[in-house]
């Protein structure tokens, strides 16, 4: 699904995409087995913002916050997935990990 993959380094906010006045959508995926939390136009911190828990969980950003810089926390290495196309939706099928 993604068009980039970042790397977050472990224990620390580490940005995910750069802020751009331009951009309208964009969508983050984790592709491990690393939780993350997100932050958007602030450093990412554990256990605040919004938390990608399993591998394929993903948010849609649009509009005002979609132009902020993305930041992730995570206490492994996470690799978030980014796509900033308008028409990429994901629909994750059953967990069977549960």
């Amino acid at each position: 699904m993604a068009s980039g993959t970042k790397t977050l380094t472990a224990a620390t906010s580490t940005e995910i995409v750069a802020a751009d006045g331009h951009r309208d959508h964009v969508t983050l995926q984790l592709q491990n087995a690393n939780a993350t939390y997100l932050a958007f136009g602030e450093d990412a911190a554990n256990g605040t913002g919004i938390c990608l828990l399993y591998p394929g969980c993903s948010v849609r950003v649009t509009g005002a916050k979609a132009r902020l810089a993305m930041n992730g926390y995570s206490a492994g290495q996470a690799v978030i997935g980014v796509e900033t196309l308008e028409d990429v939706e994901y629909r994750p099928g059953s967990y069977m990990g549960l």
